[in-house]
Order: structure tokens, then C-alpha cells, then sequence
């Protein structure tokens, strides 16, 4: 090989060389962010539903967010769960007792009828033939309906109070959903006249709504 043609060759090795480094010294273009990931963010629901788990987000009552009252027949519990920030969360968790084998709590969707506080009691006539009323509990410890009661519009059910608190956390009840006198109060402070309240079977696997999270408040529900 002639001195020129080794010269030339070593000119083009140089050149590649270069070329190479070159293109490693440039930084990697930045992949565009997801779009797909700013669709489904700032939402819990997949095709406006929302599957309970087991784990759900525990804050503070927000007044001013929607509410949904769930009472589990399963684990005798009763949930209060907000919409807060774009995420469900749970904000109060309560035993109570639900209907006997002979009377059982009627599962399904529900809403808030009425609130009473001290409400009288009327006993069915599987109780009282004549029905006599029976003051409330701040004047007798035998009305059964305790400090306080959430009629829902159907079923003649009510969330309410006890005046036997042993019964808590069973099956013993002609339908309603008992708490106690504590707990109660604790949940009517939470709930306004058209919230709803789903009565469900277990509470792992159901699966709610977008709709069950809308204020209501203004919604005049009538007794059925």
C-alpha cells in the first residue's frame, strides 16, 4: 500500500471516530408524558363505578362533600364514606345490629326521609294491637327507638338508636338497623334529608356508583 492510500485510510478511520462520539454526546430525546395517565387521574371510577375493597382512604366528616351511608349486614358495621378531593374515603365506622331471620333488613338503595331527635315510637301492631305510642326516650328507656332516628322513604326502615345496647353487633331486630345511643348521634350529625344509604349484603366487592355521590341536600324525599 502506497503512502497516500495509508494516509487517506487513517483519514476516514479519524472521521467515523468522531462522527460516533459525536452522536453518543447527544442526551436522549424526553418521551412526552402520558396522556392516558392525566385521563384517569383525579378519579376513582372506571365507567362511573367504583368496586369497595377492604382499604379505603380514613379522614375527617367534610360537610360540605357528598355523602353515602352504607350499612354491611355482613360485619353488622355501618360506613359513612365522603367523596373528599376526588377520592372515596371512609369517615366513620359503627357496629350495629340488623333484622332476626324472621324480620331481616331488606337490602338495597335507600335514601335519608327524615331526621328526628327523641322520636316516638309506634310499635307495630305484631307488638301493640292498639299501637299505643310511646314517649320518647328522654322521658322512658322503654322506646326502643333511643336518642335519635333516620327514616329512610321505604321499607317503614329507619336507622336508629337502642335502648338495649346489648343486641349490638346481631341479628335481632323486626328490620331496622340498630346503634348505639353514641353512635347515633355521632351519625346524624353526618347525614341530611336525601343522602343515600345502601343496605348491602357485604361490603368487599360491591360496587357503587357516581351517582351515589351527589349532594342532595335540597331533595324532598317522601315516605313510600
Amino acid at each position: 500500500m502506497s503512502k497516500e492510500s495509508i494516509c487517506l485510510v487513517a483519514a476516514l478511520f479519524l472521521q467515523i471516530t468522531v462522527n460516533d462520539q459525536s452522536l453518543a454526546a447527544v442526551p436522549a430525546k424526553p418521551s412526552a408524558p402520558s396522556t392516558k395517565a392525566k385521563a384517569v387521574s383525579g378519579t376513582p371510577f372506571v365507567h362511573n363505578h367504583y368496586v369497595l375493597t377492604g382499604s379505603l382512604k380514613v379522614n375527617g366528616y367534610h360537610p360540605n362533600d357528598p355523602t353515602l351511608v352504607i350499612v354491611d349486614k355482613g360485619s353488622h358495621s355501618t360506613y359513612v364514606l365522603q367523596l373528599q378531593n376526588g377520592e372515596v374515603t371512609r369517615v366513620l365506622t359503627i357496629s350495629n345490629a340488623i333484622g332476626s331471620e324472621e324480620k331481616p333488613t331488606p337490602p338495597g338503595r335507600y335514601f335519608v326521609a327524615i331526621k328526628k331527635q327523641f322520636p316516638t315510637w309506634i310499635p307495630p301492631k305484631t307488638i301493640d294491637k292498639e299501637q299505643k305510642p310511646v314517649p320518647p326516650y328522654n322521658e322512658t328507656h322503654k322506646n326502643p327507638l333511643g336518642v335519635a332516628a333516620i327514616y329512610l322513604d321505604r321499607d317503614e326502615l329507619a336507622l336508629h338508636g337502642t335502648n338495649d345496647p346489648g343486641e349490638i353487633r346481631r341479628s335481632a331486630s323486626h328490620g331496622c338497623v340498630r346503634h348505639s345511643n353514641a353512635d347515633i348521634s355521632r351519625l346524624y350529625g353526618m347525614v341530611h334529608t336525601g343522602d343515600e344509604v345502601m343496605i348491602i349484603r357485604q361490603f368487599r366487592g360491591t360496587v357503587l356508583n357516581k351517582s351515589d355521590f351527589k349532594l342532595r341536600h335540597s331533595k324532598k324525599i317522601k315516605c313510600k
